[in-house]
């Protein structure tokens, strides 16, 4: 799948509701004859007057104790540190607005990549606190330098914020441990928050669990259209870990994470989160390098388009996944394992034991296509099994890896330059199960419809034949 050809997804499945919103707001503001609304604030470094007002801005700690629920504040370009626990305290539901160009021209225009607002931890405090019932939006910074024991970026607790369009990254939790207890590098949510994290960049941030995002609550989270690349995690879900709740995590690039121990992608444990149509590549563990679970987790992985993730591209331990129409590559890597790895004690009970099912899919180029051991029960069928160096499967005898299944090369279009669309005449087309259980998404990686025939496709592509139009990975939210 090339990546430009997945961009098109971040903004048809994300953001379409967003423009029209960005645009109903420019249009509001404009029509306006000054900008004189008492509820919006300003602030910069050089700040002096607290009045806060586009032509004397303040310091962002006055525009913050100012600010009531529903203000706005737009922060100049620049560097904000603090003196306390974290850089800012967020007790109210205001919107904060980086990369404002500290003009008095009305309306305030902003733009964070030429004009970027950081909030600094200098190493030594978290960065960005948001605690209690309160749904502010944060957009438009560079969160660096956090320093703490849970939450070294973000931290989240029982808040329902919008953090979007942020770049988060080098922040670092530490605490006590061999691996380093503390969760949520970059971000820690938890508590009953129904967070909203869509298209950040999430680089480069380090924890013991959860390097880029953790996340341990009563509540669901989205977690849409974000870059989640090069974060470690010394034990537990390099890129992303979720516990014992069902997430939403849709349409990432996830690439680069590293985790010692399990999931370096994602690591699920104990939860039910629905993963779909991300692009998770590039990522290594010492189990599952791109998804692991454990401790009875069950997900449903649907369009996910996994490559070149090294000791095995999905490892499921004592958990009951539902996994249906993925494309999963191992590029012969070295030490690649298995393209799916399925492990149970020999004394599980039931619903310690791994189950599930497994439809669908495309599994090529690892040391071993499909591997279990112990009693595994998953369902296994309609998968193009093909191309694995030792073996396509290696289960016990009791697993039946399905009448309908093939061994065939799925053509894809030019896995050379990273483009793993089914070419006409591929096997897999119209080859996945036609009763449809369980039912395979309504539509593919691409956001193209399924089936686009008379029966869906294996894999995370459906067949089309028109032209897609292409928009960026990553869409700048710089409105209003």
């Amino acid at each position: 799948m090339t990546l430009s050809k997945y961009k098109h997804v971040l903004v048809s499945l994300a953001t379409g509701g967003l423009l029209v919103i960005g645009l109903l707001l420019l249009l509001y503001a404009t029509s306006k004859v000054a900008w004189a609304d008492p509820g919006t604030l300003f602030a910069a470094t050089t700040g002096a007057d607290t009045a806060c007002t586009q032509a004397d801005p303040c310091l962002l700690q006055t525009a913050l104790a100012q600010a009531q629920g529903g203000d706005t504040i737009y922060v100049a370009e620049g560097t904000y540190t603090g003196t306390g626990g974290a850089v800012i305290t967020i007790t109210r539901s205001v919107t904060l607005y980086g990369g404002w160009d500290s003009t008095s021209t009305a309306p305030p225009a902003r733009d964070p990549d030429v004009h970027p607002t950081t909030l600094d931890g200098e190493g030594t405090r978290q960065v960005v606190n948001i605690s209690g019932n309160v749904s502010p939006t944060i957009d438009g910074f560079v969160v660096t330098g956090g320093l703490a024991p849970d939450g070294g970026g973000f931290y989240i607790n029982d808040a329902s914020p919008i953090i979007q369009g942020n770049v988060i990254t080098a922040n670092r939790t530490t605490s006590g441990g061999v691996y380093n207890d503390g969760r949520g590098g970059g971000i820690w949510v938890g508590g009953a928050s129904n967070a909203i994290i869509i298209q950040n960049r999430i680089l480069s941030n380090t924890s013991g669990y959860g390097g880029g995002i953790y996340h341990h609550g009563s509540t669901v989270i989205t977690i849409t259209a974000n870059e989640i690349a090069g974060n470690v995690a010394s034990y537990r879900g390099g890129g992303y870990m979720v516990e014992r709740t069902p997430d939403i995590v849709r349409v990432n690039v996830i690439s680069g994470n590293i985790a010692g121990s399990d999931g370096g992608g994602i690591l699920i444990w104990a939860a039910a989160p629905q993963v779909d149509a991300n692009r998770i590549a590039g990522n290594s563990a010492h189990h599952g390098g791109g998804i692991s679970m454990g401790n009875n987790a069950t997900p449903s992985l649907l369009n996910n388009l996994l490559i070149s993730n090294t000791r095995d591209g999905l490892y499921a331990a004592s958990s009951s996944p539902v996994v249906v129409n993925n494309t999963i590559v191992g590029s012969e890597l070295a030490d690649s394992r298995a393209g799916i790895r399925l492990w149970s004690s020999s004394g599980c009970t039931p619903p310690y034991c791994t189950e599930g099912s497994i439809t669908n899919n495309i599994i090529i180029s690892y040391e071993i296509g499909i591997f279990g051991t112990g009693p595994i029960t998953p369902a296994i069928d309609y998968n193009d099994v093909w191309g694995n160096t030792t073996a396509d499967y290696s289960v016990p005898a009791s697993v039946v890896t399905g009448t309908h299944s093939i061994s065939l090369d799925p053509l894809f279009a030019d896995p050379a330059a990273d483009d793993y669309h089914l070419q006409s005449g591929s096997p897999c087309i119209d080859a996945g199960d036609p009763a449809g259980v369980p039912p395979a998404p309504p539509t593919d990686i691409d956001g193209d419809w399924r089936p686009s025939a008379d029966r869906v496709d294996i894999g995370a592509d459906e067949h089309v034949i028109y032209r897609h139009i292409y928009l960026p990975l990553v869409p700048k939210s710089h409105s209003p």
